[in-house]
C-alpha cells in the first residue's frame, strides 16, 4: 500500500511534488474551472439577458442588433430558473455516465470529449435568441461539466502520492471557485445589454485551451495498469510524474497491484469495472455509499448555490448599486479561503474541517435570514462573507476529495460518479426550487438552510470516518 504520511520525511515529501505532477493537476483542474464558470455565468447578467416586461411598437427594432442576435430574450423568472437548473440536469446525465466513460476510454480521452462538448455548448449559448436555445446550451455544457467533475478528482487522486492527496485534491474545489471568480470578474465589464453574450462565449475558450493542454500530459498510470494491463506505459507515465528512481516507480506499481488484488478479494469480483447500479444495490458498498450520499447532497442543501446562482439578485434587494461588486468580493473570499484550506486539510483532517464548516454555515445562514428580514444591508454582506468562508474551508473542497478515500480501488470511479450524481440532484433542487421558495418565504428560507446545516453536522460527527493518514479501506471503516 502507499506509504503513510507519518512515515515519510519532509524532504522526501517535497521531492514527490514534482513539476510534471503540478502541471498535470492544473490541466485536469481546468475541467473544474469550466464547471465553476458555467455554474455562475447566468448570475450577474440576468437583468441584461431578460427583456423588460413591456410591449411597445417597434419592439424588434429596439431589442434586436444588426448582427442578428437578440439584444435580450423574453423570459419569465420561472423560465430563467429553469435555464439555470438545466445545467444540473445535463450535469446529472454526464456524471451518471462519467465513471463508465472514464473506466472504458481512460481519463484523458474522456476529457477530450468533454472539452469538445463544452466548446459546442458555449457556442450554442452565445448564439441563442430564445428560451429553447438557452435550455439546449445549458444542457450541453452541463453534460460536459458533469463528466469533468467525475474525471478531475479521479485523475488527481490516481496520480498523486498519498502524502499530497489532500492538498492536491483540494485543487479541484479551488479551481471551481476560480471559475466562479473568473465569471464574476468578467461580469463587471460584460454583464450588460451589449456584451452579455461574450460572457457566455468565454466558456468555449476555456474548453479549447483545456483540450490542447490535455495533449501535453500522460494518461493516469493507475488506469493504464488496471484497465489496459500495459505495464510499460504505466511505468512511463508514473516516471514522468515522480522524481524517483526506477525501482521506486516499480515499488509503487507493485503497491497498486496489491491494492487491486485486495479489492478483488474483499468484493469477490474480478477486475471488471463495477457498474453504477451494482454500486447502488450492493450491500457491501452500503457504508461508503450512505456517507457519500449524505456528504454530496448535504453540501448543496446547506444552501451554497442559492448564493452562487442568485447572489446578485439577493444582494440587489438591499444594495442594488453594489450587488455585482459584492458578489465579486464573495468570489474572491471563496478562492482565498479554499486555497488556505488546501494547506491545512492534510494537517487537521477531513472530519474536523467538515464539522467546523457546517456549524459556522448554520450560524451564518441564521444571520443572513435575520438581515434580509430586517433589511440590514451591512449585516447581510458580512453574514454572506462568513457563510462563504465557512463553506470554502471544509464543505467546499472536501466532499469530492473524500469520495475516493472512502471507497476501495475497485469501486472508486463508480463511487465518484454516484456521488457526483447525488450532488447534481441536490444542485437541481436548489437551482430550480430556491426562487420559488424564496418568493414564498423571503429571508426565512435561510432559516431552513441553518436547520439543515446543524443537523448535517451531527450526521458527520456520528457517521463519517476520518480518512487522514489512512491508506486502505479497512482502516478507514474499522470503527464504523
Amino acid at each position: 500500500m502507499p506509504e503513510s504520511t507519518s512515515l515519510i520525511s519532509d524532504t522526501k515529501k517535497r521531492a514527490l511534488l514534482t513539476n510534471p505532477l503540478i502541471f498535470s493537476t492544473l490541466v485536469a483542474c481546468m475541467g473544474s474551472i469550466q464547471y465553476g464558470y458555467h455554474i455562475a455565468e447566468l448570475n450577474a447578467p440576468q437583468q441584461s439577458i431578460m427583456c423588460p416586461t413591456v410591449t411597445m411598437e417597434g419592439y424588434e427594432e429596439t431589442y434586436l442588433g444588426s448582427h442578428g442576435y437578440a439584444q435580450c430574450i423574453t423570459l419569465t423568472d420561472q423560465q430563467y430558473g429553469a435555464i439555470t437548473a438545466m445545467f444540473s440536469v445535463g450535469g446529472l446525465v454526464g456524471s451518471f455516465f462519467g465513471g463508465r466513460l472514464a473506466n472504458r476510454y481512460g481519463r484523458k480521452f474522456t476529457s477530450f470529449i468533454t472539452c469538445t462538448l463544452g466548446l459546442v455548448g458555449s457556442c450554442v449559448l452565445f448564439a441563442s435568441n430564445n428560451y429553447a436555445g438557452l435550455l439546449i446550451g445549458r444542457i450541453i455544457v452541463g453534460v460536459a461539466c458533469g463528466v469533468q467533475i467525475v474525471v478531475t478528482p479521479l485523475y488527481i487522486n490516481e496520480i498523486t502520492p498519498a502524502v499530497w492527496r489532500g492538498a492536491m485534491g483540494s485543487m479541484n474545489q479551488l479551481s471551481i471557485n476560480l471559475g466562479i471568480l473568473l465569471t464574476q470578474s468578467l461580469a463587471i465589464k460584460l454583464a450588460n445589454e451589449l456584451y452579455w453574450r461574450w460572457l457566455l462565449l468565454v466558456g468555449a475558450a476555456i474548453a479549447a485551451i483545456n483540450f490542447v493542454c490535455w495533449i501535453q500530459i500522460y494518461e493516469s498510470p493507475k488506469w493504464l495498469l488496471r484497465h489496459t494491463n500495459k505495464l510499460d506505459k504505466a511505468e512511463n507515465a508514473l516516471s514522468y510524474l515522480r522524481s524517483t528512481t526506477y525501482q521506486e516507480v516499480k515499488n509503487e506499481i507493485n503497491d497498486w497491484k496489491k491494492e487491486f488484488r485486495h479489492a478483488e478479494i474483499e468484493s469477490g469480483t474480478n477486475v471488471r469495472p463495477l457498474t453504477f447500479w451494482q454500486y447502488v444495490r450492493g450491500a457491501s458498498h452500503k457504508k461508503p455509499r450512505d456517507a457519500i450520499t449524505a456528504i454530496l447532497m448535504g453540501q448543496q442543501f446547506c444552501g451554497i448555490n442559492s448564493i452562487i446562482f442568485y447572489g446578485v439578485k439577493i444582494i440587489s434587494r438591499l444594495l442594488p448599486e453594489y450587488a455585482i461588486f459584492a458578489n465579486f468580493g464573495v468570489s474572491i473570499i471563496n478562492v482565498v479561503v479554499t486555497f488556505l484550506a488546501s494547506l491545512i486539510v492534510d494537517q487537521y483532517g477531513r472530519k474536523p474541517l467538515l464539522l467546523t464548516s457546517t456549524i459556522i454555515m448554520s450560524a451564518a445562514s441564521f444571520f443572513i435570514s435575520i438581515s434580509i428580514i430586517n433589511l440590514k444591508s451591512v449585516s447581510l454582506i458580512i453574514s454572506i462573507f462568513v457563510y462563504i468562508s465557512a463553506f470554502a474551508i471544509g464543505l467546499g473542497p472536501i466532499p469530492f476529495l473524500i469520495i475516493g478515500e472512502l471507497s476501495t480501488a475497485e469501486e472508486s470511479a463508480t463511487a465518484q460518479s454516484y456521488g457526483t450524481v447525488c450532488n447534481w440532484l441536490a444542485t437541481f433542487v436548489i437551482g430550480y426550487g430556491f426562487p420559488l421558495v424564496n418568493n414564498l418565504m423571503g429571508g426565512y428560507v435561510y432559516m431552513l438552510f441553518a436547520a439543515f446545516a446543524i443537523s448535517f453536522a451531527y450526521y458527520i460527527y456520528e457517521r463519517v470516518p476520518e480518512t487522514k493518514s489512512k491508506t486502505n479501506y479497512t482502516d478507514i471503516w474499522a470503527d464504523y
